[in-house]
């Protein structure tokens, strides 16, 4: 699957959400480009973090399982620190996993309804005046 990638031979990205998922990212560095892939949680939270990325520096580093999930990105957002023992990296990234826990389907479609609705209302309430 992955030879036939567009991008095999040229990608940069240290994590492919369809070969590496035992690597490490850092929010300045690459993800993958394949818009065929781009539905997949690893690549939509990379987008997000290196987006913030840009104005406000993010430290640390994201491992597969960090960023293979439903993910809320805000500014502040931070990996694990590059300096633990192997042995406590595990403990952090299930703590640092439970700490940045995401919005189910269900939760982000109510919101999304709701928004909607309250963007419609300010429509409305524009269009009176």
């Amino acid at each position: 699957m992955i030879l036939n990638c567009p991008y095999f031979e040229k990608c940069n990205a240290p994590l492919c959400p369809f070969f590496n998922f035992q690597g490490i990212w850092y929010a300045d560095e690459e993800f993958c480009k394949n818009s065929e892939y781009s539905n997949q949680d690893v690549i939509k939270n990379q987008k997000k973090i290196s987006r913030i990325n840009k104005r406000h520096e993010v430290q640390g580093l994201f491992t597969f399982s960090m960023l293979n999930r439903p993910l809320i990105v805000k500014r502040g957002i931070s990996g694990l620190s590059e300096d633990l023992e192997i042995q406590e990296s595990g403990k952090s990234e299930l703590k640092w996993i439970r700490k940045h826990r995401g919005m189910s389907k269900e939760s982000r479609d109510k919101m999304s309804e709701h928004m909607k609705k309250v963007r419609d209302m300010e429509r409305g309430i524009k269009n009176v005046h």
